[in-house]
């Protein structure tokens, strides 16, 4: 018999369960005196609402007035909803509407997180002791943002540089007992020489705070000196000989450097003068951020002050550089352009980047195309050197004619010769045929009999090109302007023609 009260219970539960309740917003951070609306909504008529807001209950209805109020479309859309004009300290926790069963007696609830934010305590930001430190040390520091609801978010900045590389993952804890959290998180970076002089600071954001709350330290980090670029020679332009000049040598160094000059066998130490004065070497200036202008000065430029080598070691508690200077008369170049490009030859003193590269490879490749073309249009007198050879001799040396060049006339009228014989005289050579001499004589036929005869013959061959050469006559022309002074030329072509009997075929017809 126990058994069946539990199983009713457990039934009951599940109707319940079954009978969800929307609720918005799940979570929300408010400041004490923000305002907050809460809405809770099933899918059927409800006739009560009853929102609990901190220890107290309020029974919501339409047009209500107070600090907790009806927020909603209606009780009939199955909307119970709150809104809290001045949220109070207090009230930071759980928030639930109660709302009545679709069926039964068992009441609905949904429930939302309200965290009313409290400003952290002060920063903490713990660093090693030491006052300086080495170029590659490793910076270790700690940032704790204590006592915040909810905990806060801290961001770690070089200056204005945030630092992403080497910060830890934030931990977050809480006393027991107490719903405030405390925040901490580390962060470790090799030291260089860009980070001298920078502050490093701990940033915490927070909801309830009008602006962010920072701690910071600044960074002291020494280095040994170094040189500003890659080359070995300082030359110094834009010296006149007979006037003053000032080698100037800018050099990076914390802390500061001490100078040393070697003129031949002659040794300065900053501040130091030669004999008769005529060569200084002054106290390096500090121009700031660690950066120091070492100079030489010559009271007069001499010739061989020109040809000469002077040597500047640079110096501190860390390690030391040297320099080679040479002097120039002339004037400073143009900088030259930051080499961004992948390939850059030098040649001359004149860079030349990949673009100017394939510029002038192409600008070859083009000129060589443009020379081809043009030479090979004037050995085969095309486009533009058309004509301007004259017309082709295409006479055979031989004397005699191919079949090729043989003009056809049918019916006594000549026809348009498909030859090389007729291109030849074709074009300009036509204003030369009323000079031409031509002498014709009966021939046997000769170019299609020779080329006929290489091959053995059977008597229907013979019997067959009887045939075609009926009628046939061979005419010899020779071409050339024939005079006293000019003999005509040994070149001979042939023409056939061809005529038919149109008597004879008259008098058939008739």
């Amino acid at each position: 018999m126990a058994a069946l009260p539990a199983f009713f219970g457990l039934l009951m539960a599940a109707i319940v369960t079954a009978q969800h309740v929307e609720i918005t917003p799940l979570k929300a951070v408010r400041r004490v005196g923000d305002e907050l609306t809460v809405l809770c909504k099933v899918p059927y008529r409800i006739d009560s609402c009853r929102m609990t807001v901190g220890p107290t209950s309020y029974r919501l209805i339409p047009n209500n007035q107070g600090d907790v109020v009806y927020a909603g479309q209606g009780l009939e859309v199955g909307e119970c909803g709150a809104n809290i004009k001045h949220i109070k300290e207090e009230w930071n926790g759980n928030i639930s509407c109660v709302l009545p069963p679709k069926s039964g007696s068992i009441e609905v609830t949904g429930t939302m997180q309200l965290l009313v934010a409290r400003p952290p305590g002060d920063i903490q930001l713990l660093t090693p002791p030491q006052s300086s430190f080495k170029e590659g040390d490793i910076f270790m520091a700690q940032c704790i943002v204590p006592n915040g609801r909810p905990a806060a978010k801290i961001t770690w900045f070089l200056d204005d540089e945030q630092v992403l590389v080497g910060t830890h993952q934030p931990i977050i804890t809480s006393e027991p007992g107490s719903d405030l959290q405390t925040i901490s998180q580390n962060v470790s970076r090799a030291l260089v020489a860009d980070d001298s002089g920078r502050r490093l600071i701990c940033r915490a954001e927070h909801e309830s705070l009008d602006k962010p709350k920072e701690a910071s330290r600044q960074l002291l980090v020494h280095y040994p000196p170094k040189r500003l670029d890659d080359s070995s020679t300082i030359t110094i332009f834009g010296l006149k000989l007979s006037a003053e000049g000032l080698l100037n040598v800018t050099v990076r160094s914390n802390p500061r450097p001490h100078a040393e000059w070697t003129i031949g066998d002659l040794k300065l130490v900053a501040p130091q003068k030669n004999e008769d004065a005529s060569i200084e070497a002054l106290e390096p200036i500090h121009l700031g951020g660690g950066y120091y202008n070492v100079t030489l000065l010559l009271s007069r430029v001499a010739k061989e002050d020109v040809d000469r080598t002077y040597y500047l070691t640079v110096a501190n508690d860390l390690g030391r550089e040297d320099f080679s200077v040479r002097l120039s008369t002339m004037d400073e170049p143009a900088a030259r352009k930051a080499k961004s490009s992948f390939l850059i030859i030098d040649i001359y003193g004149v860079e030349l980047d990949t673009g100017a590269i394939v510029g002038i490879v192409v600008a070859v490749l083009v000129l060589l195309i443009g020379i081809f073309l043009i030479v090979f249009a004037k050995a085969t007198d095309r486009w533009c050197f058309a004509g301007a050879n004259g017309v082709r001799d295409h006479t055979k040396s031989s004397g005699e004619s191919t079949p090729a060049g043989d003009v056809l006339l049918e019916s006594g009228m000549a026809q348009p010769s498909r030859t090389d014989t007729e291109s030849a005289v074709g074009g300009r050579e036509r204003s030369r045929l009323g000079a031409l001499g031509a002498r014709m004589r009966a021939a046997l036929p000769r170019a299609r009999d020779r080329v006929q005869a290489t091959e053995p013959r059977t008597e229907a061959d013979d019997k067959v090109l009887s045939e075609e050469k009926k009628g046939v006559v061979y005419a010899e022309l020779q071409l050339g302007e024939q005079t006293a002074e000019k003999p005509p030329p040994p070149s001979t072509e042939y023409a056939e023609i061809v005529y038919t009997e149109q008597n004879q075929q008259k008098e058939s017809k008739e």
